[in-house]
């Protein structure tokens, strides 16, 4: 069957489908004569097995390595299970602060008011009061980066998802990228070499690359 067979027949759009075989989670034979996909009964089930782990909320990675037999199903489910319920109570505590805010009328905070609700969340949190996360850029990059470059070894996925390499990663790579033609103006700007023009263009190329995938890697997040 073609792509859009398969794409009626689990409700999700084609470019979901290529999305999942360019991370390698579906393999699809293609016809000798026509090079097109060939979707089979198989392949079918392979994505819907794909749509329920997505809907547990289960990464991309870790979706791989289950496919592939490379991690047990059942210390998955229980870690997301647990990522589940801190969410869920983080969720809690955010709820409660939207209700305190209706409850007192307070659609338009003013500036003394907002300290007041902020150490209501810092007494809260001391108890154990989970609220959401205030850091948006950094998580969005950290994915984005996991997504863009490390996805094809599972080794590095599983070395990249615990909690400080994944940031230490990160800041590293980015602050290379950043670095690097820095250096290079700085010592020119010392006289200790002479401006490589092409050098700056490869970087200067590289650093737009990245930055207009993470924009749309970003909006995609949001919808």
């Amino acid at each position: 069957m073609r792509i859009g067979e398969i794409a009626k027949l689990t409700g999700l759009n084609i470019s979901n489908i290529r999305f999942y075989e360019r991370k390698g989670l579906l393999c699809p034979e293609r016809e000798e004569d026509s090079k097109y996909r060939d979707y089979t009964e198989a392949d079918v089930l392979r994505v819907k097995e794909i749509m329920l782990y997505r809907k547990m909320g289960i990464s991309i990675e870790t979706i791989y390595l289950l496919i592939n037999k490379q991690v047990n199903q059942k210390d998955v489910l229980l870690r997301q299970q647990k990522i589940l319920q801190d969410e869920i109570r983080n969720l809690k505590g955010s709820m409660e602060l939207c209700q305190m805010l209706l409850r007192d009328g307070n659609l338009e905070v003013k500036e003394n008011q907002i300290d007041q609700y902020l150490d209501y969340v810092h007494q809260e949190e001391e108890k154990g009061v989970g609220f959401a996360k205030v850091e948006e850029l950094l998580e969005d990059i950290t994915e984005y980066t996991r997504e863009g470059i490390l996805s094809w070894n599972p080794i590095r996925v599983w070395l990249y998802k615990q909690s400080w390499t994944s940031v230490v990663f990160t800041l590293f790579f980015w602050g290379l990228i950043i670095m690097v033609p820095m250096s290079h103006l700085i010592d020119v700007y010392l006289k200790r070499t002479t401006l490589n023009i092409p050098f700056l263009f490869m970087y200067g190329s590289i650093v737009v690359i990245y930055y207009l995938g993470f924009r749309k890697f970003r909006k995609a997040k949001r919808r």
